[in-house]
């Protein structure tokens, strides 16, 4: 078994179609076609199986499908200590962020290690938490900057700073003078919030389910800047994590209590994963920057 067996196997896997992983592994289809088929004699099991139009993996796939990832995420991760100990840091490193990111300093500390190591491709992404946790285990990411559940066994979390969830309506909204709210008056309003795979949006609908309440949701969105359009001019109103407003003044914030809705950004680790050395840099970057200046 080599690397490019395992490379070409989980292509398949993210394009769900032999044609299409050839085309973007620039090997003709024939070609694929006999590699994986020399994997699966050697596995000694179908590693593939069509559903309609579609190539999906079967259960034996599905279960190769992570160890191919932890290996070649640990082959990258070798080669890049060996660069690391020649001075070098290089290749490519795959990371997710928080949709604040924006409007946090990270942009700036992600420039900075451009700077600093240009042999570094960095690809970020910014995921759901729930999306965080299933790229992390796959092996598709080397690290996320998120928020962290403390009942996730398999991840691992290096603690940045804790941000609380505000309240957040429109300025011609009736809250809109209010400093502080109960958290149970959230009930009375007409909410837009995020979809449920967002960690905000988990936490919120576990409070209701524990004080037994039904919020009025009449608008769900998978992203932050929609919802803040939508409030301008509206009696509609959010939750959000504080760093994800921003300064303006067509949104007003008001703080939450009893009790103060909290939550811990983190940078997020897959719990016995190797760790490369590019990424161990940036994650020090990142928590020297909030160590020294604190929560934006």
């Amino acid at each position: 078994m080599e690397l490019r067996h395992l490379r070409y196997f989980l292509a398949i896997c993210e394009a769900k179609s032999f044609s299409r992983a050839a085309d973007r592994l620039h090997v003709t289809q024939p070609t694929l076609s006999h590699q994986i088929q020399q994997l699966e004699e050697e596995l000694g099991t179908r590693l593939f199986e069509r559903r309609g139009p579609r190539t999906e993996p079967t259960a034996a796939g599905e279960i190769f499908r992570v160890h191919a990832a932890q290996a070649l995420q640990d082959v990258s991760a070798g080669v890049m200590a060996v660069h690391e100990l020649e001075g070098l840091i290089r290749g490519n490193l795959s990371v997710a962020v928080f949709h604040s990111f924006a409007s946090t300093r990270l942009p700036a500390v992600f420039a900075e290690y451009a700077a600093r190591y240009p042999g570094v491709r960095i690809v970020a992404r910014q995921l759901s938490r729930s999306d965080m946790e299933k790229e992390l285990l796959s092996g598709r990411l080397d690290c996320a900057i998120g928020y962290w559940e403390p009942a996730d066994a398999q991840i691992e979390a290096q603690a940045l700073f804790d941000e609380a969830l505000v309240l957040v309506v429109g300025a011609r909204h009736p809250w809109a003078g209010m400093r502080t709210v109960s958290m149970k008056r959230l009930a009375e309003l007409s909410l837009v919030l995020l979809t449920p795979e967002f960690g905000a949006r988990a936490w919120l609908d576990d409070y209701f389910a524990s004080i037994r309440a039904t919020p009025h949701i009449v608008l769900e969105m998978n992203a932050i800047a929609p919802i803040l359009a939508t409030l301008r001019n509206t009696a509609l109103a959010t939750v959000l994590p504080q760093g994800a407003v921003g300064r303006t003044r067509q949104v007003q914030v008001v703080r939450l209590k009893d009790p103060v809705p909290q939550r811990r950004a983190a940078i997020l680790w897959r719990s016995h994963g190797t760790r490369s050395a590019a990424a161990v840099r940036l994650a020090e970057m990142v928590a020297a920057e909030y160590a020294m200046r604190g929560v934006d």
